[in-house]
Protein backbone atom coordinates (compact mmCIF):
# COMPACT_ATOMS: atom_id res chain seq x y z
CA UNK A 1 0.00 0.00 0.00
CA UNK A 2 2.67 2.68 0.61
CA UNK A 3 4.78 1.66 -1.93
CA UNK A 4 1.77 2.34 -4.59
CA UNK A 5 0.85 5.83 -2.40
CA UNK A 6 4.37 6.55 -2.82
CA UNK A 7 4.30 6.33 -6.51
CA UNK A 8 0.84 7.93 -6.69
CA UNK A 9 2.69 11.14 -5.48
CA UNK A 10 5.92 11.06 -7.46
CA UNK A 11 4.07 10.11 -10.50
CA UNK A 12 0.66 10.03 -10.68
CA UNK A 13 0.31 9.99 -14.75
CA UNK A 14 2.63 7.03 -15.63
CA UNK A 15 4.48 6.54 -18.44
CA UNK A 16 2.86 4.42 -21.60
CA UNK A 17 5.33 2.54 -23.79
CA UNK A 18 4.86 2.04 -27.83
CA UNK A 19 4.66 -1.66 -28.95
CA UNK A 20 8.62 -1.67 -29.31
CA UNK A 21 8.99 -0.33 -25.38
CA UNK A 22 10.46 3.16 -26.03
CA UNK A 23 7.78 5.83 -24.69
CA UNK A 24 4.41 6.88 -25.92
CA UNK A 25 3.41 9.17 -23.27
CA UNK A 26 5.98 10.16 -20.77
CA UNK A 27 5.37 9.69 -17.37
CA UNK A 28 4.81 12.48 -15.13
CA UNK A 29 3.82 14.42 -11.67
CA UNK A 30 1.18 16.66 -13.75
CA UNK A 31 -1.51 15.72 -16.19
CA UNK A 32 -0.83 16.08 -20.20
CA UNK A 33 -3.40 16.14 -23.17
CA UNK A 34 -1.06 12.93 -24.12
CA UNK A 35 -2.05 11.12 -21.46
CA UNK A 36 -6.10 11.47 -21.14
CA UNK A 37 -6.00 11.08 -25.20
CA UNK A 38 -4.27 7.49 -24.77
CA UNK A 39 -7.23 6.45 -22.92
CA UNK A 40 -10.40 8.00 -24.78
CA UNK A 41 -7.96 6.09 -27.68
CA UNK A 42 -7.90 2.56 -25.63
CA UNK A 43 -11.67 3.03 -24.98
CA UNK A 44 -13.28 4.23 -28.36
CA UNK A 45 -11.14 0.76 -29.61
CA UNK A 46 -11.80 -1.80 -27.59
CA UNK A 47 -15.01 -1.05 -27.12
CA UNK A 48 -16.71 -1.69 -30.67
CA UNK A 49 -13.96 -4.80 -30.70
CA UNK A 50 -15.87 -6.30 -27.92
CA UNK A 51 -19.42 -5.53 -29.23
CA UNK A 52 -18.22 -6.85 -32.76
CA UNK A 53 -17.16 -9.94 -31.46
CA UNK A 54 -20.21 -10.61 -29.52
CA UNK A 55 -22.21 -9.04 -32.33
CA UNK A 56 -24.52 -7.50 -29.79
CA UNK A 57 -23.60 -3.62 -28.10
CA UNK A 58 -21.60 -3.36 -24.71
CA UNK A 59 -24.68 -2.72 -21.52
CA UNK A 60 -22.56 0.21 -20.20
CA UNK A 61 -25.41 1.04 -16.94
CA UNK A 62 -22.60 0.74 -14.44
CA UNK A 63 -19.48 0.06 -15.21
CA UNK A 64 -16.07 -0.65 -13.25
CA UNK A 65 -12.84 0.38 -14.05
CA UNK A 66 -10.61 -1.27 -11.62
CA UNK A 67 -6.94 0.32 -11.23
CA UNK A 68 -8.32 3.42 -12.42
CA UNK A 69 -5.22 5.37 -11.46
CA UNK A 70 -5.74 9.29 -12.34
CA UNK A 71 -8.65 8.49 -14.29
CA UNK A 72 -6.84 7.50 -17.99
CA UNK A 73 -9.94 5.39 -19.09
CA UNK A 74 -12.64 6.69 -16.34
CA UNK A 75 -13.18 9.98 -18.21
CA UNK A 76 -13.96 8.42 -21.59
CA UNK A 77 -15.71 5.24 -19.98
CA UNK A 78 -17.68 7.96 -18.16
CA UNK A 79 -18.55 9.73 -21.52
CA UNK A 80 -20.18 6.47 -22.29
CA UNK A 81 -21.90 5.31 -18.96
CA UNK A 82 -24.55 5.88 -16.95
CA UNK A 83 -22.56 4.90 -13.97
CA UNK A 84 -18.73 4.10 -13.68
CA UNK A 85 -16.91 3.17 -10.36
CA UNK A 86 -13.59 3.63 -10.54
CA UNK A 87 -10.83 2.17 -7.51
CA UNK A 88 -7.82 1.98 -6.98
CA UNK A 89 -5.38 1.05 -4.15
CA UNK A 90 -3.95 4.59 -3.53
CA UNK A 91 -6.29 7.62 -1.58
CA UNK A 92 -3.53 9.96 -3.66
CA UNK A 93 -4.32 8.49 -6.85
CA UNK A 94 -8.16 8.63 -6.65
CA UNK A 95 -8.13 12.56 -5.44
CA UNK A 96 -6.25 12.77 -8.54
CA UNK A 97 -8.57 10.81 -10.75
CA UNK A 98 -11.74 12.83 -8.83
CA UNK A 99 -10.25 16.20 -10.04
CA UNK A 100 -9.76 15.09 -13.22
CA UNK A 101 -13.73 13.83 -13.64
CA UNK A 102 -15.21 17.15 -12.07
CA UNK A 103 -12.46 19.58 -14.51
CA UNK A 104 -13.97 17.33 -16.62
CA UNK A 105 -17.15 18.02 -16.01
CA UNK A 106 -18.19 14.30 -15.26
CA UNK A 107 -20.62 13.67 -12.23
CA UNK A 108 -21.89 10.06 -13.05
CA UNK A 109 -18.15 8.52 -10.94
CA UNK A 110 -18.70 7.02 -7.87
CA UNK A 111 -14.63 6.31 -6.64
CA UNK A 112 -13.58 3.74 -3.85
CA UNK A 113 -10.77 1.75 -2.61
CA UNK A 114 -9.61 -1.31 -3.18
CA UNK A 115 -10.88 -2.58 0.64
CA UNK A 116 -14.39 -2.35 -0.20
CA UNK A 117 -14.39 -3.25 -4.04
CA UNK A 118 -15.86 -6.63 -2.57
CA UNK A 119 -18.74 -5.13 -1.77
CA UNK A 120 -19.24 -2.81 -4.67
CA UNK A 121 -22.16 -4.56 -6.30
CA UNK A 122 -22.58 -5.75 -9.68
CA UNK A 123 -21.65 -4.34 -12.90
CA UNK A 124 -22.48 -4.69 -16.61
CA UNK A 125 -19.00 -3.72 -17.98
CA UNK A 126 -15.52 -4.38 -15.92
CA UNK A 127 -12.89 -2.62 -17.78
CA UNK A 128 -8.54 -3.53 -16.55
CA UNK A 129 -6.14 -2.46 -18.48
CA UNK A 130 -2.25 -2.29 -17.35
CA UNK A 131 -2.79 -2.95 -14.07
CA UNK A 132 -2.16 -6.39 -13.37
CA UNK A 133 0.97 -6.51 -14.56
CA UNK A 134 1.70 -4.42 -11.35
CA UNK A 135 -0.06 -6.80 -9.00
CA UNK A 136 1.61 -9.89 -7.54
CA UNK A 137 0.10 -13.18 -8.42
CA UNK A 138 -0.64 -13.96 -4.76
CA UNK A 139 -2.96 -11.37 -4.72
CA UNK A 140 -4.06 -10.51 -8.07
CA UNK A 141 -5.92 -14.37 -8.40
CA UNK A 142 -8.05 -13.22 -5.02
CA UNK A 143 -8.85 -9.77 -6.84
CA UNK A 144 -9.82 -11.56 -10.38
CA UNK A 145 -12.06 -14.06 -8.13
CA UNK A 146 -13.55 -10.85 -7.06
CA UNK A 147 -14.05 -9.75 -10.36
CA UNK A 148 -15.78 -12.44 -11.86
CA UNK A 149 -18.35 -12.79 -8.61
CA UNK A 150 -19.44 -8.60 -9.24
CA UNK A 151 -19.68 -8.94 -13.21
CA UNK A 152 -23.20 -9.42 -13.56
CA UNK A 153 -25.35 -11.88 -15.92
CA UNK A 154 -24.71 -10.96 -19.18
CA UNK A 155 -21.97 -8.65 -18.48
CA UNK A 156 -18.30 -8.03 -20.16
CA UNK A 157 -14.83 -7.60 -18.73
CA UNK A 158 -11.88 -6.63 -20.40
CA UNK A 159 -8.79 -7.74 -18.34
CA UNK A 160 -5.08 -6.95 -19.27
CA UNK A 161 -3.70 -9.71 -17.78
CA UNK A 162 0.23 -10.92 -18.96
CA UNK A 163 0.40 -14.50 -18.59
CA UNK A 164 3.76 -16.69 -17.56
CA UNK A 165 5.63 -19.05 -20.30
CA UNK A 166 5.19 -22.25 -19.36
CA UNK A 167 9.09 -22.80 -19.92
CA UNK A 168 9.42 -19.84 -17.23
CA UNK A 169 6.98 -21.73 -15.09
CA UNK A 170 8.79 -24.84 -15.23
CA UNK A 171 12.03 -23.39 -15.06
CA UNK A 172 11.15 -21.40 -11.97
CA UNK A 173 9.85 -24.62 -10.16
CA UNK A 174 12.70 -26.25 -10.77
CA UNK A 175 14.92 -23.96 -9.00
CA UNK A 176 12.30 -23.76 -6.46
CA UNK A 177 12.74 -27.40 -5.52
CA UNK A 178 16.61 -27.34 -5.96
CA UNK A 179 16.59 -26.07 -2.74
CA UNK A 180 17.49 -26.76 -0.08
CA UNK A 181 15.67 -25.48 2.15
CA UNK A 182 12.41 -26.98 -0.01
CA UNK A 183 13.21 -30.51 0.09
CA UNK A 184 11.05 -31.06 2.43
CA UNK A 185 8.49 -34.56 2.77
CA UNK A 186 5.88 -33.25 0.21
CA UNK A 187 5.55 -30.22 2.70
CA UNK A 188 6.72 -26.56 0.71
CA UNK A 189 6.95 -24.05 3.24
CA UNK A 190 4.74 -20.53 2.59
CA UNK A 191 7.37 -17.68 1.08
CA UNK A 192 6.23 -14.82 3.05
CA UNK A 193 4.61 -12.14 0.40
CA UNK A 194 6.47 -9.42 -0.30
CA UNK A 195 5.34 -5.87 -2.08
CA UNK A 196 7.20 -5.54 -5.38
CA UNK A 197 8.69 -2.33 -6.58
CA UNK A 198 6.00 -1.09 -8.97
CA UNK A 199 7.95 -1.60 -12.12
CA UNK A 200 8.27 -4.77 -11.36
CA UNK A 201 5.96 -6.88 -14.08
CA UNK A 202 3.92 -9.70 -12.51
CA UNK A 203 2.79 -12.08 -14.17
CA UNK A 204 -0.01 -15.19 -14.05
CA UNK A 205 -0.50 -19.05 -14.75
CA UNK A 206 -2.85 -19.37 -17.66
CA UNK A 207 -4.69 -22.05 -16.19
CA UNK A 208 -5.76 -20.52 -12.70
CA UNK A 209 -6.78 -17.66 -14.39
CA UNK A 210 -9.19 -19.37 -16.67
CA UNK A 211 -10.49 -22.17 -13.60
CA UNK A 212 -11.53 -19.02 -11.75
CA UNK A 213 -13.29 -17.64 -15.08
CA UNK A 214 -14.98 -20.74 -15.65
CA UNK A 215 -15.97 -21.24 -11.89
CA UNK A 216 -18.26 -17.87 -11.83
CA UNK A 217 -20.16 -19.14 -14.69
CA UNK A 218 -17.85 -17.00 -16.96
CA UNK A 219 -16.50 -17.40 -20.38
CA UNK A 220 -13.46 -16.05 -22.22
CA UNK A 221 -14.66 -15.27 -25.48
CA UNK A 222 -11.21 -14.05 -27.08
CA UNK A 223 -8.26 -12.69 -26.22
CA UNK A 224 -6.88 -9.55 -27.83
CA UNK A 225 -3.37 -9.60 -28.19
CA UNK A 226 -0.63 -7.74 -26.99
CA UNK A 227 2.65 -7.03 -28.21
CA UNK A 228 6.40 -6.37 -26.87
CA UNK A 229 7.03 -9.85 -26.84
CA UNK A 230 4.63 -10.62 -23.77
CA UNK A 231 2.73 -13.76 -23.03
CA UNK A 232 -1.26 -12.74 -22.51
CA UNK A 233 -3.42 -10.36 -23.85
CA UNK A 234 -6.79 -8.64 -22.66
CA UNK A 235 -9.24 -11.07 -22.06
CA UNK A 236 -12.66 -10.50 -23.23
CA UNK A 237 -14.60 -12.63 -20.67
CA UNK A 238 -18.73 -12.45 -20.97
CA UNK A 239 -20.57 -14.26 -17.84
CA UNK A 240 -23.48 -16.90 -19.09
Amino acid sequence: MNDWEDLARREPYFALLNDDGSPDVAGSANATAAFFEAGEGDVATLLPAIESLLGRDVTLDRVLDFGCGAGRLTLPLARRARNVVACDIAPTILEHARRNAEHAGLHNVTFIGIEVLAGSGAFDFICSLLVFEHIPSAAGYDIIRTLMTLLAPGGVAALHVPFRRPAATLLRLIRFRSLPENRTRGVIRQVQRRTPDPAERCEYEERSILRSIAFAGARVVARLPIHRGHAGGVLIIEKR
